[in-house]
């Protein structure tokens, strides 16, 4: 792919999962995409709800754009957990009702038009930022679309509390292309000028009855993004599962529509890895879990199978990485591991940890019950790590993106077939730079033929649709 294949063009994406306390893999989905795009020449332009203007200028010095700088800076390296805060704060949720209300009288005398901010930010300010790796992505974005709680607008329109989604609007802008990073009710004036691509992830809150997100306000948010403008799935299993809960022929129809996501490893940080002797004092030989500690996950089934295998007498460590949330299933969890020296739960780890302890472990196990895709497994496979994981669609899709894989799939309902395999794991040893090295120039080839198939699906929809 010639390296100025997207030059000209702007694409705005939305920034929803960016702005989270948490990043999960749609995060990682946002930020590889803007790595992508933007190194092949587009410009990237995050749509976002926090309220920009306030702290922005029209007639940018160098100082006041810095200062700008450092203020985005701040929103993004936290992040905001909006459910967890309306449920738990009075005053937040006192804060947010009022300025949607405001907000919602702007959208009704302007015929649900968004009000937007355009910011666009000098090259030159950034540079000067040494960013946190949560937020490395602004090194590549080139502005800022403020439209203030558009994500909370579009969430009232899946409620059915708007009579119709909120338009938005960028045409004076020159925006070539609006990628939604997860399905919103949400439209532009002309799809034609303003194309406008939604990302469908998977239909877990549908699945799933205690999934945090209503299963009918996520199926409302996959009907209007099926109804406003074209979509792209991240998997034949994603796809297929929405098909069948919409119950819609016309999604079969189109067969150009998958678009897989990236790995959510970076070369730069493999590098950085490489250079560490080790992290968190990790010095033995050591299988992963990396994930989201959710239920679905099925955390307990991978500290099961680790304590009935022989890996503890072998001196193999179980490291879990995964944000620990204060619930009932993190406490079941940390509750299982306590009396257990070989298990360590390393609850958040930074994106050098992450880069560090694939680049290192002996074997990725996943025993989650359903994904939309499943990014550590694509992590491992990037790698040419060994995978033990469950028998489950998205799985065998990863699975057969590269015949020379060495992920193994197994049912969930087999327990001592897990066991086994644990049993015959062969130990990496942290200190063979050369194995090292082979990983991450496999990671290298790799990388580059699924930019490929990215491209070119990005590239379609600017150029054709």
């Amino acid at each position: 792919m010639e390296k100025d294949f997207l030059k000209g063009k702007r694409i705005a994406i939305t920034a929803l999962e960016l702005e989270n306390k948490e990043h999960r893999g749609i995060a990682s989905f946002i930020k590889s995409s803007i790595s992508i795009l933007s190194k092949y020449g587009a410009e990237i332009y995050l749509i976002t709800g926090f309220d920009l203007e306030r702290n922005f200028k029209n007639n940018l010095s160098l100082k006041i754009e810095s200062l700008f700088y450092n203020e985005i800076y701040k929103l993004l390296i936290v992040g905001k957990d909006h459910r967890e805060l309306f449920k738990s704060s009075t005053k937040y949720k006192f804060k947010l009702i009022l300025e949607l209300i405001r907000n919602l009288f702007t959208l009704f005398i302007n015929n649900y038009f968004l009000k937007y901010k355009f910011i666009k930010i000098n090259s030159i300010s950034k540079g000067k930022w040494d960013l946190n790796n949560r937020v490395k992505y602004l090194i590549n974005v080139n502005g800022f679309i403020s439209v203030k709680n558009i994500f909370h607008l579009c969430r009232l329109r899946s409620m059915r509390l708007l009579c119709q989604d909120p338009i938005l609007n960028l045409n004076k802008e020159n925006i070539d292309l609006i990628i939604s990073s997860s399905p919103l009710s949400l439209k532009t004036e002309n799809n034609k000028k303003n194309k406008l691509i939604q990302i469908i992830h998977d239909a877990l809150p549908i699945e799933i009855p205690s999934h945090p997100e209503s299963g009918w306000i996520f199926r409302n948010r996959l009907n209007d993004a099926q109804k406003n403008c074209s979509c792209l799935y991240v998997s034949q299993e994603s796809k297929a599962t929405v098909g069948k809960y919409l119950k819609v022929g016309n999604i079969y129809r189109n067969k150009n529509d998958i678009i897989y996501p990236m790995p959510s490893l970076e070369f730069e940080l493999l590098e950085e890895a490489f250079k560490l002797a080790s992290i968190r004092s990790i010095k033995k030989s050591f299988i992963l879990f990396n994930s989201s500690i959710v239920e679905r996950k099925k955390v307990e089934n991978a500290i099961y199978y680790f304590i009935k295998s022989n890996l503890s007498d072998r001196n193999f460590l179980l490291c879990i990485a995964g944000k620990m949330h204060k619930n009932d299933y993190c406490y079941q969890i940390k509750d299982l591991c306590k009396n257990h020296k070989n298990i360590l739960i390393l609850d958040y780890v930074s994106e050098t940890e992450k880069a560090w302890l694939f680049l290192n472990t002996s074997l990725l196990i996943s025993t989650s019950s359903c994904e939309g895709f499943g990014i550590p497994i694509l992590d491992a496979l990037s790698l040419n790590i060994s995978s033990l994981a469950t028998s489950i669609p998205s799985y065998h899709e990863i699975k057969n993106l590269n015949k020379k894989n060495k992920i193994n799939l197994v049912n969930q309902n087999k327990p001592n077939v897990w066991i086994d395999y644990l049993n015959k794991v062969e130990a990496f040893n942290i200190k063979n730079n050369y194995e090292k090295r082979r990983r991450i120039e496999h990671f290298k080839v790799f990388k580059v033929n699924l930019e490929e198939n990215f491209l070119l699906k990005i590239g379609n929809y600017l150029n054709n649709n």
